[in-house]
């Protein structure tokens, strides 16, 4: 018959191996995590400053993005631009969403679906641009909280400077919602690290 032994009281160093930890032992060791958690904090903070951000939304398909500011290239399908819709505060959905905290302070990265020109068209549950099937772009009537969402009014034909702006098909707050937005609410290009 095999015995075991129960060990009563703080499962601690001393206890389970008989190793006593000392003063200094413990204090090497708080100086050591002290150092380590000071680099973390230095390295984050250098590669926040050279323009790396950690996306912590699933909208989005990559976890990490470098942002640069914006040249003289155009604006693309498929860029991944930074907006700040704190410059679209008179925009029903993004007010509805600043209220309902969909959306903190800081901007949005988003993927650009159509352009200007582009005609878009949302229509069961699909996003057309031109005609062309885009994929799938889920429009939910309510969100998580059982709050009404209602779709941006299609089809549009964008204008000049007119971006419509797409992320993840089935929960992302896109366009579909607070619809296109003007080129002066993009501050930055994002382009995907990881």
């Amino acid at each position: 018959m095999k015995t075991t032994t129960k060990i009563k009281g703080k499962f601690t160093l001393r206890r389970i191996c008989g190793y006593r930890v000392g003063r200094d032992a413990r204090e090497r060791l708080f100086l050591t995590l002290c150092s380590i958690l000071c680099v973390i904090v230095l390295v984050l903070t250098s590669l926040y400053s050279r323009g790396y951000r950690i996306n912590m939304s699933n909208s989005l398909p990559h976890w990490s993005y470098k942002i640069n500011a914006i040249s003289d290239k155009p604006i693309s399908r498929g860029d991944y631009v930074v907006v700040d819709y704190l410059m679209m505060e008179d925009n029903p959905a993004i007010k509805a969403a600043l209220e309902r905290v969909y959306l903190g302070r800081l901007p949005m990265v988003k993927q650009v679906g159509a352009v200007s020109g582009d005609l878009v068209s949302l229509r069961d549950n699909l996003l057309y641009v031109n005609g062309e099937d885009m994929g799938a772009m889920v429009v939910l009537s309510a969100d998580s909280l059982g709050n009404p969402l209602s779709p941006f009014p299609t089809p549009v034909t964008l204008q000049s400077g007119q971006y419509w702006l797409i992320s993840n098909p089935d929960r992302g707050f896109d366009s579909r919602y607070f619809g296109w937005i003007e080129r002066k609410c993009i501050t930055h290009i994002a382009y995907p690290v990881f």
